[in-house]
């Protein structure tokens, strides 16, 4: 029996190096290869100027085509030759909408960035149901972002689905609490003079002014009770994270600023420090709020690194056992968590050790690119029409 085929839109993945697309690129470059192997893949995203015409991504082919108003008939007249029975649009709400309407045989499913991509700044809210009911199925990266859709658009009928990424193990092979990784990490700490600090890794957005309180409270307790405690933005290519001026500047016009510059620091993007390393450095993670595809991928990233994460917003992640576990032991303050992690030893190898393990039963990218696989395939998926009959 031939392998179904599926074509992956990807218009501002395929070709960014950096930037808030970045994560959705290395997304794809990790988990395609591994469903190719259960299904017949074509990537399409849109020509910049760098990426030849077409080529390979890993055994997955890819095809950069016009973009802007010839974008979409470009787009059409690959799909209608090649005849795909499933077409997974990234990012691009209307576009997944006009394919739908041109390739009616085929089920065409939209993987969202986050909830807020259907704000009226966005969108006009009048178009978006009929946007996301015109679609086969939803495909978002965390229970949250699900929980935000379903809350924005209380009667869809559309199916959503979540896919969390995955991460690999043998790229985080040296571990903070082995000799080695302890070795590497003094060597790394005294290379950027911060010897004998305990680091805080914080990954995300810096929140606006009207949700910062809760988290500049912390993070300034936490320096005030731990005084070897240091921040370190970690500058990455996550969405409206912004520059790394702008990650030091917020948090220095607040309560924090009287710790600046000596116990807050960044690492920039494209600092010398692989992913790897800047995990090795911390003593744990704190995401900030931030879009959920980067701050999922960091935090299972970190997870297999064996670095405890935390996350500083308020709604829980049900995805981690991890989480509840640290939870119980510390009560509801992030100051108290922080602070656990920090002074604990063992206690952070403890978290570090589930977390690694979590990441080596179920998130690493073979068992994402099963999990997409089982998305993307016919058997299970109602159409839109069948949706619309059953909804009458």
């Amino acid at each position: 029996m031939d392998r179904e085929k599926v074509a992956v839109i990807a218009p501002d993945a395929l070709a960014a190096a950096s930037g808030k697309h970045r994560p959705v690129k290395r997304v794809l470059e990790r988990m395609l290869p591994h469903a190719a192997e259960q299904l017949h893949i074509r990537l399409f995203g849109v020509a910049d100027g760098h990426l030849p015409s077409q080529g390979w991504m890993g055994g997955v082919p890819f095809y950069c085509l016009p973009g802007g108003r010839l974008y979409l008939e470009s787009l059409l007249r690959h799909l209608r030759k090649w005849r795909p029975d499933t077409v997974d649009v990234h990012g691009r709400p209307l576009l997944a909408c006009q394919l739908k309407a041109r390739l009616p045989l085929s089920r065409v499913l939209l993987t969202l960035p986050s909830a807020r991509i259907f704000s009226p700044p966005c969108h006009p809210k009048a178009c978006t149901t009929q946007i996301l009911e015109s679609v086969d199925g939803l495909i978002v990266g965390s229970e949250r972002t699900k929980a935000e859709l379903l809350a924005q658009f209380p009667s869809l009928v559309t199916p959503v689905w979540v896919h969390l990424p995955g991460a690999s193990l043998e790229e985080q092979a040296v571990l903070r609490w082995t000799p080695d990784g302890e070795q590497q990490r003094q060597q790394r700490l005294m290379e950027l003079g911060w010897t004998n600090r305990k680091i805080v890794l914080l990954a995300g957005s810096w929140p606006p002014l009207r949700d910062e309180g809760h988290i500049v409270s912390a993070l300034t307790e936490v320096l005030d009770r731990v005084p070897e405690a240091m921040l370190v933005f970690l500058a990455a290519d996550s969405p409206g994270s912004g520059s790394s001026r702008e990650l030091l500047e917020r948090p220095k016009q607040h309560g924090l600023a009287a710790y600046a510059p000596e116990r807050i620091a960044c690492l920039p993007a494209g600092s010398p420090y692989s992913i790897s390393d800047r995990y090795l450095l911390a003593d744990c993670l704190v995401l900030l709020p931030g879009d959920e595809p980067a701050s999922m991928l960091t935090r299972i990233e970190a997870m297999a690194a064996g670095l405890p994460t935390l996350d500083a917003s308020d709604a829980p992640v049900l995805e981690f056992a991890v989480d509840g576990l640290l939870a119980e032991g510390a009560g509801d303050s992030l100051a108290d968590r922080i602070v656990l992690l920090l002074e604990e030893e063992e206690f952070r190898q403890v978290i570090g050790r589930a977390s690694r393990e979590i990441v080596r039963r179920h998130y690493r990218w073979e068992h994402a690119a099963d999990r997409w696989v089982s998305l993307v395939r016919a058997r299970g998926i109602q159409t839109n029409a069948g949706r619309r009959s059953a909804k009458n």
